[in-house]
């Protein structure tokens, strides 16, 4: 949402055919924001859909994409035309149960501009920060442009949870059952979406540490390992540590980066209480370095384990080599573990899943250490998940000698 060069209000949109990854800006067009201008025609056939949008309250971004996974949980085979409202995507993720709840899914025979869409999809938004519309992808609304972008990336991030947790048998409607008795303690644990401080940086006098962060942040976006602005990881000082509250950073997109005394409670409580688990991590291992993401196939991995005889907690049990020979298991822990049972598991494994709670990896020495262990969890998850997706029983893939490691 902006304002002409009248004053009067418009929105900036992309043109048609514009390549989002390769914007100028002679690929953004100023429409105006309730009625049709010049050059309205050479803006995206969905301006009069983000039009409407922008016109509710509070709301100053739309954003529309191809969520792919999120997209292929929701379709289904019913004859067309169908009745609406078609069946919601409920997350079983603990970032969709947190920031998204039960998503709208839409159909409408028109799907490019229509003014069925225009009528439908606003609507939805009204009381939802996402909207699926069937059979095409999703639309998103926010306060700012990394907001909307950030309810598209949790719902794609939520779709592939689904996704991989239906190829692993694990209980959908009971994961969905616990996520909604876990939401007060998400919402404790993370805080609402903000992008007001993401240019804070309270050490840019050490350019090589600010760099550090940049590039793994970059690389846990890219590579998947988190859903942008999801996530955060810190390193240790003698009575400081420096952290990021979002991991999960595109170039030209990054997050606050905090210099935080180590031994209190209060400096950066605005920042969730994340933040506190971090320091009493430190606290009690001789860790540097920490990395906390949102990995999809790990969390599917969670939801479908379960602990066997004589064991604690449940393990993901590599079935390829390399992993096999890094990490012969990797433990899922319960959600909301104590900082006990999280440390003991970092300081016997390196890296723990945790149920309805992502990733957490430790480090001696930087985050770049510990983001391989976060790497490495992917993989080994996604060779289980495919595996069990062709048909093969994985518990004979498993090495017999991690059973008792």
């Amino acid at each position: 949402k902006c304002r002409d060069d009248s004053g009067a209000p418009a929105l900036a949109i992309t043109a048609t055919g514009a390549q989002k990854g390769e914007l100028t800006p002679d690929k953004i067009c100023y429409p105006a924001l309730d009625r049709t201008n010049y050059g309205y025609f050479k803006a995206s056939t969905e301006t009069d859909i983000h039009a409407r949008i922008l016109q509710i309250p509070g709301v100053n971004a739309s954003m529309h994409g191809h969520t792919k996974m999120a997209m292929v949980v929701s379709m289904d085979d019913a004859p067309h035309p169908k009745a609406n409202p078609r069946p919601p995507l409920v997350p079983v993720d603990p970032l969709g149960a947190r920031y998204l709840g039960r998503v709208p899914v839409v159909w409408v025979k028109v799907q490019s501009g229509s003014p069925e869409m225009i009528e439908t999809i606003p609507k939805q938004l009204e009381t939802s920060p996402v909207c699926l519309l069937e059979e095409h992808g999703a639309f998103a609304r926010g306060a700012s442009l990394e907001q909307a972008l950030f309810h598209l990336c949790v719902l794609e991030h939520s779709g592939q949870v689904i996704f991989f947790s239906e190829i692993l048998g694990a209980d959908l409607d009971g994961a969905r059952n616990k996520a909604e008795a876990l939401k007060p303690g998400l919402q404790k644990l993370l805080p609402d979406y903000s992008s007001e401080q993401d240019s804070l940086r309270q050490f840019a006098d050490e350019p090589d540490t600010v760099e550090t962060f940049l590039q793994t942040g970059f690389r846990i976006f890219e590579s998947g390992y988190s859903p942008f602005h999801t996530g955060s990881m810190s390193l240790r000082g003698a009575k400081t540590l420096l952290y990021l509250p979002k991991a999960a950073m595109p170039h030209d997109l990054t997050g606050p980066m905090l210099e935080l005394p180590l031994d209190s409670s209060q400096a950066g409580e605005n920042f969730g209480s994340e933040l506190e688990l971090h320091r009493k991590i430190y606290r009690e291992t001789p860790f540097k370095a920490l990395v906390h993401c949102y990995v999809a196939e790990a969390q599917a991995q969670a939801l479908a384990l379960t602990a066997k005889a004589g064991e604690k907690f449940p393990r993901v049990i590599p079935i390829d080599a390399e992993g096999g020979f890094l990490y012969p298991a990797i433990p899922v822990l319960p959600a909301f573990p104590s900082v006990d049972e999280l440390g003991r598991a970092l300081l016997d494994y390196r890296m723990a899943i945790v149920a309805f709670g992502g990733v957490w990896a430790a480090a001696e020495q930087s985050v770049g250490e510990a983001l391989r262990h976060i790497s490495s969890c992917k993989d080994i998850c996604f060779y289980r998940i495919m595996a069990k997706l062709r048909g093969l029983n994985v518990s004979v893939l498993e090495p017999k000698r991690a059973k008792s490691w």
